[in-house]
């Protein structure tokens, strides 16, 4: 019974918590307490496109994005031969999630070659997950162990540029203050911005006495 469960567990957070996100440090921990492997290691491209169009339903009938920002990478245009070349110019260690070629993992990418600002701490690992045609489908940037204060005046500058972007974001929770981050662990903000062809996260979470994780996911829900 425990097993199913688990099971079920791990392709919820596979279809709707999006691919790459299982993969990084704080997700890793979660898949082995639920008794599971990782959910793409016999998924083959298509499929993994498949499970993909899942939370991508979410998105039909809303109106286009008069932008769609993803960390200096364009969504359905960037392909692997261009994230090649981009992790060779800055130097940067890109590997194969579990030898499927198109899901990518990339280690201590500096602020810089993400178009953000140099104040920024580099990104602990980012994600791409491209489609089976090859054209990038998501992109996840994760930050862990920052102070409060430096998550905090992250958040703000990205929130700002998102905003000047998109304009309000069609969900927000939580507040990205000090005062809010101090009333104890867990304490989250997040916003959300929501179109029928892109889609973007930001999230800022306090992880108890181990500082605060800052992630940024960009989605295009169409190819």
């Amino acid at each position: 019974m425990w097993k199913w469960v688990a099971a079920v567990a791990a392709f919820v957070a596979f279809a709707v918590l999006g691919i790459g996100a299982l993969h990084m440090p704080f997700a890793r921990p979660l898949l082995a307490k639920l008794g599971v492997g990782c959910p793409v290691t016999k998924a083959t491209p298509r499929a993994i496109d498949a499970a993909r169009a899942i939370p991508a339903a979410m998105y039909l009938g809303k109106p286009g994005a008069p932008a769609r920002p993803a960390a200096g990478f364009e969504l359905e245009k960037t392909t692997l031969a261009d994230l090649a070349a981009w992790a060779k110019r800055h130097r940067i260690s890109c590997d194969a999630l579990h030898g499927n070629e198109t899901l990518r993992a990339c280690k201590d990418v500096d602020a810089m070659a993400l178009g953000e600002p140099a104040a920024f701490a580099p990104a602990e690992e980012v994600t791409f997950e491209f489609r089976a045609s090859g054209t990038l489908a998501v992109v996840t940037v994760l930050r862990r162990k920052l102070p409060v204060a430096e998550a905090n005046a992250m958040v703000a500058d990205v929130s700002r540029r998102l905003r000047e972007a998109l304009g309000t974001p069609s969900k927000s929770a939580g507040e990205n203050t000090a005062v809010h981050f101090g009333k104890g662990p867990l304490q989250a903000f997040q916003e959300e911005y929501e179109f029928g062809d892109y889609a973007a996260t930001l999230t800022e979470t306090r992880i108890g006495d181990l500082g605060m994780l800052v992630r940024e996911q960009y989605f295009s829900p169409v190819p």
